[in-house]
């Protein structure tokens, strides 16, 4: 009888740990599910009809599951096989919540809204290499060459660099006798007034950051002769600021640069690539118009001329301004990506299709020279993306021919992502393709409510592409110290084409 008795506690005993096992997984069940609602309203990329539709199946399971673990009473089976669908919904709501903070993270890297960044211009104390010059102070009473320039910014700079340091400024008319003088130990100038040669000697040189990058590639010794003493960097007005509009209902234009380089996407360097992409929600319409890296433009923060290439030194919004004036236009938002996107994004959507014009082989870039290309259907991966994109050897018409076919791969990604299951099979490995080798203005909200259309519509969208032309010339370029580089002349008439196109996309015309 006394077993009987002790046999009876035994059971109530487990029972009851089995009940507050029950109970303990249905409210972390019930916590994580809470978790995983609140993630998908904070996200806010499911239209309406399908986010109130998946909580209202949610609700709908859980009150099966819940309280069939919370009670205290209940058969055993139906426990357990409430007990086993809430561990797979615990997996995989916590999966998908993970998922959701990391897109919200991910959205968070990649765009500068909201983010207080005051845009700088950088100008740098040059020596030579081997000088013995360790700080900016033993400059004192020195003088330093300087090129002349008429600049609002470079006037702000070397006020700066004086009120830091007692030097006395000599004026070059080029950089390469600024250079040259350098390494001369002085330059040689002539008196206005008296027409006598006299020797001024300096031991350093003041000029921008983006003309001392420009003179090393153009004479590669500087980069070991020559370095950086002291750097001063200036405010600049914004300018080019995002127009913002509602994305989903008005069209907007977007302006993708494309650095020439693999690093830190928030620096300035060349823009090397230059699609200004057109976006129509109501008709589903994109126009790309592609712009020559070396178009001979009007730097509007410098009034000087330049080639579009080198405005990506000045800033984004120097490279937006330059464009905007020439076509008449408003750019609303702005992408930044280097190379690395390309290869990552490519393989991490499993490659791309393209149909090629042409066929040829890549040759003249290094690691990316020997890549055929047939005429016809082509398979891409990251790799070959990247050389179809930046190929121009190939023809007399190089840069042209290169702004064709970045456009080519360019409608290809964007077709992968809005007409496949890519996105939501690769979806880590987009994040983190382009997670650091991307940047843009766009804000959260207007992500989201772009991704949110697309899927409430699953719409096919029309791309059409425009190519801006031009002929090659020899003219000066104000990073060089307005010292000659080879450019490409606007074509006016493609030009104003091409901003009827534009504003024919938009619906503006009607």
């Amino acid at each position: 009888m006394r077993s009987d008795k002790r046999e009876e506690e035994r059971r109530q005993r487990a029972a009851n740990r089995g009940n507050k096992f029950y109970r303990i997984v249905s409210i972390l069940y019930t916590l994580i599910l809470l978790a995983f609602i609140g993630a998908l309203v904070w996200i806010d990329v499911l239209p309406a009809k399908y986010l109130y539709g998946l909580i209202g199946i949610l609700v709908l399971i859980s009150l099966f599951i819940v309280p069939v673990m919370f009670s205290k009473y209940g058969i055993k089976k139906r426990k357990r096989i409430a007990t086993f669908f809430a561990v797979i919904l615990i997996a995989g709501f916590g999966v998908g919540t993970w998922y959701m903070a990391d897109t919200i993270d991910f959205i968070e890297d990649i765009t500068i809204a909201g983010k207080s960044i005051v845009p700088k211009e950088n100008y740098v104390v040059v020596v030579k290499s081997d000088s013995a010059y360790t700080d900016i102070q033993g400059l004192s009473g020195k003088g330093v060459g300087t090129h002349i320039v008429s600049d609002t910014n470079y006037s702000k700079a070397k006020n700066v660099l004086q009120g830091e340091v007692n030097i006395e400024y000599r004026y070059l008319d080029t950089l390469e006798n600024l250079f040259a003088g350098l390494h001369a130990g002085g330059a040689q100038t002539i008196d206005e007034t008296t027409g006598i040669s006299e020797f001024e000697e300096y031991e350093a040189v003041f000029l921008s950051e983006a003309s001392y990058k420009l003179m090393q590639e153009q004479d590669e010794s500087l980069a070991t002769s020559t370095k950086v003493l002291y750097t001063v960097s200036v405010n600049i007005e914004k300018g080019g600021d995002s127009k913002a509009v509602n994305v989903t209902k008005e069209p907007f234009n977007v302006y993708i640069s494309g650095l020439d380089f693999s690093g830190d996407i928030s620096q300035n360097y060349h823009s090397d690539v230059n699609i200004l992409v057109t976006v129509n929600p109501k008709t589903h319409q994109i126009l790309m118009t592609s712009i020559p890296r070396d178009y001979y433009i009007n730097l509007p923060s410098k009034n000087a001329m330049d080639k579009l290439t080198h405005s990506g030194l000045y800033g984004i919004q120097e490279t937006t301004g330059a464009i905007e004036d020439m076509l008449g236009i408003d750019i609303n938002y702005y992408v930044k990506v280097n190379y690395n996107t390309i290869v990552s994004l490519v393989d991490a959507i499993g490659g791309i299709d393209i149909n090629s014009p042409y066929g040829f082989t890549t040759h003249k870039m290094q690691d990316l020279s020997g890549i055929t290309f047939i005429e016809g259907p082509n398979h891409l991966d990251g790799r070959m993306a990247l050389a179809y994109s930046r190929e121009r050897a190939s023809w007399a018409d190089g840069d042209m021919r290169r702004n064709e076919n970045q456009q080519i791969v360019l409608e290809a990604i964007i077709k992968k992502a809005v007409s496949s299951t890519a996105i939501l099979t690769s979806y880590t490995s987009i994040l983190d393709a382009v997670r650091g080798n991307m940047e843009t203005n766009m804000t959260q909200e207007e992500m989201t409510s772009l991704i949110k259309m697309q899927i409430d519509e699953m719409s096919d969208w029309e791309i059409t592409k425009v190519a801006l032309k031009g002929k090659p010339n020899s003219l000066p370029c104000y990073a060089l110290g307005n010292g000659y580089a080879s450019v490409v002349d606007k074509d006016n008439e493609r030009i104003i084409e091409a901003a009827d196109l534009i504003i024919k996309t938009m619906g503006k015309d009607q």
